[in-house]
C-alpha cells in the first residue's frame, strides 16, 4: 500500500469515527439510559453503526459501499448481514435518528434468530467495546460495573455467540486504557472458530452422520439439534485444533 493510499483511508477514517463516538455519546445521555438494558446491545451497535448505514440508500451498490466503510474501522461485516439490515429502510426517506431507530429494531429481531448476524454483530461489539465504555462514562450518572452488567445481561439474552462472549464483555469493560485495548485484541485473536451444526426439523430422522472439522487456532464447535419429534443417531464427531 503506498504513502498517500494510507493517508487517505486515514483521512476517511477520522470522520467516520468521530461521527460513530458522537452518536454513541448522545445514546448513553438519554436520560432513561438504565431503563434501556433490554436493547442496550442492538442500541448501542445501531448507534455505533448509523454514521456508516445514514448516508447511503439502501440496495446493493449501498451494501457494497457500506462494506467498504466498515473496513475503513476495521469492521468485517458480510454482504448478506448489511442486506438484512438496510432492508427495513430500503426505499424510505428517513432522518438519521429515524435511521437509528430502525437499525435497533432490526438489530433487535435479528441477533436473537440469525446465527450470521448474532456473530458478526458480536464481533463488532468487541471492536467498539473502548468507544462504548468512553461514551457511557461521558455520563456522571453511569459507571463501568453498570455497564458491564448490563452488556453481559443483554448479550446473553441474544444467545449464539453474544451469550458466548457476555462474561468476557463484563471483564473487559472492568479494564482501562491500554490494558482494555489489549484485552479486545487478545479476544479477537481467539476468535476463529469453526461451528458444525446438524438439525433435524418437522418430524424428520437424520443418521450416520460423520461430523468432522479442523481449524488452525480457536474452538471447534458441534451443535446437533432434534425439535418437534426429529431424531438424531449414529452421530460421529471429530475435531482437530492446529
Amino acid at each position: 500500500m503506498s504513502d498517500s493510499t494510507q493517508v487517505s483511508q486515514d483521512t476517511a477514517k477520522t470522520p467516520l469515527l468521530e461521527q460513530s463516538k458522537q452518536r454513541l455519546r448522545a445514546f448513553f445521555q438519554n436520560p432513561y439510559v438504565k431503563k434501556l438494558t433490554p436493547i442496550l446491545v442492538p442500541g448501542a451497535l445501531a448507534a455505533a453503526l448509523l454514521p456508516v448505514f445514514g448516508p447511503v440508500v439502501a440496495g446493493t451498490v449501498a451494501a457494497v459501499a457500506i462494506k467498504n466503510s466498515l473496513a475503513l474501522l476495521h469492521i468485517e461485516m458480510s454482504t448478506a448481514t448489511i442486506e438484512k439490515l438496510l432492508k427495513p429502510i430500503e426505499g424510505k426517506q428517513l432522518d438519521e435518528d429515524d435511521i437509528q431507530e430502525a437499525l435497533t429494531d432490526t438489530l433487535k429481531d435479528l441477533l436473537p434468530t440469525d446465527t450470521k448476524v448474532n456473530e458478526e454483530a458480536a464481533k463488532t461489539l468487541l471492536l467498539v467495546a473502548p468507544d462504548i465504555k468512553e461514551a457511557a462514562l461521558s455520563n456522571p450518572r453511569l459507571d463501568a460495573e453498570w455497564l458491564g452488567a448490563s452488556l453481559e445481561i443483554n448479550l446473553k439474552e441474544q444467545g449464539d455467540m453474544m451469550e458466548k462472549i457476555a462474561p468476557e464483555m463484563h471483564r473487559l469493560i472492568l479494564k482501562d486504557g491500554q490494558t482494555l485495548e489489549a484485552e479486545v485484541q487478545r479476544l479477537l485473536q481467539d476468535w476463529p472458530r469453526i461451528a458444525v451444526e446438524v438439525i433435524a426439523t418437522n418430524e424428520s430422522k437424520i443418521s450416520a452422520v460423520d461430523s468432522r472439522a479442523r481449524a488452525t487456532a480457536g474452538q471447534i464447535g458441534h451443535r446437533m439439534v432434534a425439535d418437534n419429534k426429529s431424531e438424531l443417531e449414529g452421530i460421529k464427531l471429530d475435531s482437530d485444533i492446529s
